[in-house]
């Protein structure tokens, strides 16, 4: 409950009060929702009269501050924060809760190691000339060597010829998706809650998507045969570990029963594992299990940073990468050469295992802050994953939830965002590796945590 007072700077008392209510909800003293004492008690401690409490009152509400309910009191409106808002609550900026950046790793200075990579890059007998001039649409043969390297303990025992290099996985998945167009397919099937460039893809190349069930163990292979049994589909897109935007890791016993519905109606899958080197768990790939109709993409983008634009493709076998390479020539020339070199350079060199490490570790220090605001139940989430789900409760919407943290500062991503067919889940997911520091992960999260408070969470009203 708010503690009367009168700002200092004021030149009459009404005001003054008036002014001291906004102060404190700028401090975040009191928040959307809280109480404020009866006038009669406000007059009282102030010493001042009824009528000026009242004039105080009224002018609070018109500024949008206060609300009063008749027969319950005053409170701090819920849209309070609208007027005083987000350059106020976040020091200058919103807070940026919706990017899935990696976290800046306490130590590490990306930017000076890049430099310092490309300086001792100059020096190498042959990397400038091969790096500096145009290369192969897939890449050039040793960094799809190093590639191999970095993949062979994910996907198993493949040569360099099934590599092959892209801009970013967005443009691997572009690639892939329109190679498989090329050769008749018409649908896929994703998760209902999905990577949203998955969607826009398959607008542009005129792909029917349908969407697959989830629960907390990733998509349900029961309603993905039942979607075979009615609908040819050609291709199956699936993050099988901390999956964006669930969290959700495929069990073994469900990547078997895929593959087995994947040989029994003859579709491809396209496996996209940005994430991988977060899980502890030794879950075999998809790739593993069925390399023969696998297409595997794994970014650098989710474990060292998306500066890199550097991404792998592993094709099924190399009739299949031809192919795909003839694909990729028409969409991107090829990926930054620069910029695979330092990759190539520190997976030879053993850095970016200890890049991606500390990264793993920043995300799980992370992970445990937000656990000090959010209950369990109310989230799903890994201890190393970049973001966690935050479930709403029953009638309330994602794109009200997400405007209203929008106006007091911090910007999450409804699920409406990444719905690829249909879906009724009401959630949000929200991002923690892009916040600068701990501080302002907390302010954000803080904030959050707020808004979601029973009472404080309300649905819009629509007349």
């Amino acid at each position: 409950m708010w503690s009367p007072r009168i700002h200092h700077d004021a030149r009459v008392k009404y005001i003054g009060i008036v002014e001291a209510i906004e102060a404190d909800i700028k401090s975040r003293k009191i928040k959307p929702g809280d109480r404020l004492p009866a006038q009669r008690f406000i007059a009282d401690a102030l010493n001042v009269d009824l009528t000026t409490v009242t004039r105080a009152i009224n002018e609070a509400a018109r500024r949008g501050l206060v609300e009063t309910q008749p027969g319950s009191g005053c409170y701090v409106a819920q849209t309070s924060f609208t007027h005083y808002n987000s350059v106020h609550l976040s020091e200058g900026k919103p807070i940026d809760l919706s990017m899935n950046n990696p976290p800046n790793p306490p130590g590490i200075r990306l930017e000076q190691e890049i430099a310092q990579s490309l300086i001792e890059l100059s020096y190498a007998s042959s990397k400038p000339i091969n790096h500096l001039s145009y290369q192969e649409t897939v890449g050039h043969p040793e960094d799809r060597e190093a590639g191999q390297l970095w993949l062979k303990n994910k996907v198993g025992n493949i040569t360099s010829d099934l590599v092959l290099i892209s801009s970013g996985a967005h443009s691997a998945l572009f690639s892939v998706l329109s190679y498989l167009k090329r050769k008749g397919a018409k649908a896929i099937a994703a998760p209902d809650l999905s990577y949203p460039g998955l969607r826009s893809i398959a607008d542009y190349l005129q792909l029917d998507v349908f969407g697959v069930l989830m629960d907390n163990k990733g998509i349900i292979p029961e309603h993905l045969h039942d979607i075979c049994q009615h609908q040819k589909i050609e291709a199956l897109y699936v993050i099988p570990n901390i999956d964006n935007p669930t969290t959700s890791t495929l069990t073994a016993e469900r990547r078997l029963a895929i593959v087995q519905l994947a040989e029994e109606f003859n579709f491809a899958i396209i496996e996209d594992d940005p994430y991988a080197v977060f899980v502890d768990q030794n879950i075999p790939s998809f790739y593993s299990l069925a390399s023969q109709r696998v297409w595997h993409i794994a970014t650098v983008s989710k474990c060292l940073s998306p500066a890199f634009r550097v991404a792998y493709i592993v094709a099924p076998d190399l009739n299949e990468a031809l192919g795909l390479a003839e694909e990729m020539r028409t969409s991107s020339l090829m990926a930054p050469p620069l910029m695979t070199a330092v990759v190539s350079k520190w997976i030879y060199n053993g850095r970016f295992a200890f890049i991606s490490n500390a990264i793993k570790t920043e995300n799980e220090a992370r992970q445990q802050l937000a656990s000090e605001f959010f209950k369990l139940n109310h989230i799903t989430t890994h201890p190393a994953s970049p973001h966690l789900w935050l479930q709403l409760p029953n009638g309330h919407r994602a794109l009200d939830f997400s405007e209203k943290a929008d106006r007091i500062g911090v910007s999450i991503v409804p699920s409406t965002a990444f719905v690829t067919e249909r879906s009724r889940v009401q959630a949000v997911r929200v991002s923690l590796g892009v916040a600068n520091n701990h501080d302002e992960l907390k302010r954000g999260l803080s904030l959050l945590a707020d808004l979601y408070q029973p009472g404080r969470l309300k649905s819009k009203s629509i007349v």
